[in-house]
C-alpha cells in the first residue's frame, strides 16, 4: 500500500485517533501502514484499525475527496491467480463493477490478499480498506473463523455469497451479502432433462467445501430424488471447476458398463470438458449424451453444440454488489443489515441437450 505525504486534514485525523485512544501519533501512523504495523502490539492495533473504520479514516486525501468530502474509491478483492482475468466469473463479476462505479463517478481498486495476511483476516481487510470507502470481497474462499472476526467490522463490506462456507447463514454476517440462487438454477436444469425423458443422468460436480458446488449439487438432486431418478453413485464425480475435470469425470463413468445419457455440470467449464471428452470417444453431444453447464459466459454459445446452461447474471450480481457499498459509503452505519436475497439464475435452453430418442 503506497502512503502519500500527509495532508492536514490526514494529520487531524491521526491525531484525533491518537487522543481518543491515548497514544502518540507516531503509534496511529505505524499501526495504519502494513509494512510498520508489526511495531506495534496485536491489542494496541485493533484498536487503533477499529476506530480508523468508525471514523472510516482514509491516509490518502486526495483532491477529490477533498472537495466531495468522500473518497469515491472502492476496493475489490480478488483470488491471487494469475489466470483471474480470463476467468468468467470473475472476469464479468470484475467487469461490472468497472462499469457501475463508473457510471456513479467512482474508481475501483482491484488487489489481492497474500496467503500470509490471512492469519489475521480481520486486520488485513483493514489495512486494504483505507484507501477507500469500502470493499467487495469475492476472493478466496472463507473459514469460518474468518467469518468470526468479521462480527463487528465497521467499515463498508459486500461479499458475494459464493465466499461463505457452505454451512453459514447469510444474515449471521452482519455485512450486505449478495449471491446467485444456485439451487433453484440446478432445479431447473435437472427438470429439463427429466422432461427430455432422461432417466439415466450423472452429475459431474464442482470442489467439496465450495459453496456453489454444494448448492448446485442439492438442487440437482433434489429432483432427482423426486422423481426416482437419483444417479449411480459411480455416476457423480466432484472436482475443481475446470475442464479437466469434466474429462477426468466422464473417463470415470465410460469405466462402467452402464451409461448415463445426460450430464449435469457444476459450471460451463466443466460442461466443455465433457463435451470434449464426447468428441474425443467418437460418439456425439447431444445424439449420445445430453450435457448442461452452470455459468452461461460467452464462451456457451461459441463452443459446439451451443451449450444449454444456467446463467448466472454477474453484471447485475456486480451492479448490486457497488450499489449496495456505495449506499453504505455515504450514509450512517445501520444497526442492522439483512441478506437481500439470491437473484434468480435462468435455465438458457440451446443445442447441447436432447430428447431420447430424437435422433
Amino acid at each position: 500500500m503506497a502512503f502519500q505525504p500527509r495532508s492536514k486534514k490526514n494529520k487531524e485525523g491521526i491525531v484525533q485517533i491518537a487522543t481518543r485512544l491515548g497514544v502518540s501519533p507516531s503509534t496511529v501512523s505505524r499501526a495504519l501502514r502494513p509494512e510498520t504495523a508489526h511495531l506495534v502490539s496485536p491489542e494496541r492495533r485493533k484498536e487503533i484499525l477499529d476506530l480508523a473504520d468508525q471514523l472510516r479514516f482514509s491516509p490518502n486525501q486526495g483532491a477529490r475527496i477533498l472537495r466531495r468530502g468522500l473518497n469515491t474509491t472502492l476496493t475489490v478483492v480478488v483470488p491471487l491467480d494469475e489466470n483471474i482475468f480470463f476467468s468468467e466469473f470473475y472476469g464479468r463479476f470484475l467487469a461490472g463493477s468497472l462499469h457501475a462505479a463508473a457510471t456513479r463517478g467512482w474508481d475501483v481498486h482491484i488487489c489481492t490478499l497474500r496467503k500470509a495476511a490471512r492469519s489475521d483476516f480481520r486486520e488485513a481487510l483493514q489495512h486494504l480498506g483505507l484507501n477507500s470507502s469500502g470493499i467487495i470481497y469475492f476472493a478466496e474462499p472463507l473459514s469460518e473463523a474468518d467469518v468470526n472476526k468479521l462480527q463487528g467490522y465497521r467499515r463498508p463490506l459486500v461479499l458475494t455469497k459464493s465466499v461463505l462456507p457452505p454451512h453459514v447463514d447469510p444474515a449471521f454476517i452482519g455485512a450486505p451479502v449478495v449471491g446467485v440462487d444456485n439451487r433453484a438454477g440446478a432445479r431447473s436444469a435437472a427438470a429439463l432433462l427429466l422432461q427430455l425423458g432422461h432417466k439415466k443422468i450423472g452429475l459431474i460436480l464442482g470442489p467439496k467445501g465450495s459453496r456453489d458446488a454444494l448448492e448446485r449439487k442439492e438442487g440437482y438432486m433434489e429432483i432427482l430424488n423426486r422423481e426416482g431418478a437419483a444417479p449411480r453413485s459411480e455416476w457423480v464425480f466432484e472436482g475443481p471447476f475446470n475442464a479437466e475435470t469434466g474429462r477426468a469425470g466422464m473417463a470415470a463413468i465410460f469405466k462402467g458398463t452402464e451409461r448415463p445419457t445426460a450430464i449435469c455440470c457444476a459450471n460451463d467449464e466443466i460442461a466443455f470438458g465433457v463435451i470434449d471428452f464426447i468428441r474425443s470417444t467418437g460418439l456425439n453431444c447431444p445424439a449420445d449424451v445430453s450435457v448442461v453447464g452452470f455459468d452461461d459466459g460467452m464462451w456457451a454459445t461459441a463452443c459446439r453444440p451451443a451449450l444449454t446452461t444456467v446463467r448466472q447474471p454477474l453484471a447485475d450480481l456486480a451492479e448490486r454488489a457497488v450499489s449496495l457499498l456505495v449506499e453504505a459509503a455515504t450514509r450512517p452505519p445501520t444497526s442492522q443489515v439483512r441478506f437481500s436475497g439470491d437473484m434468480p439464475a435462468a435455465l438458457v435452453i440451446r443445442d447441447s441437450t436432447r430428447a431420447i430418442g430424437n435422433g
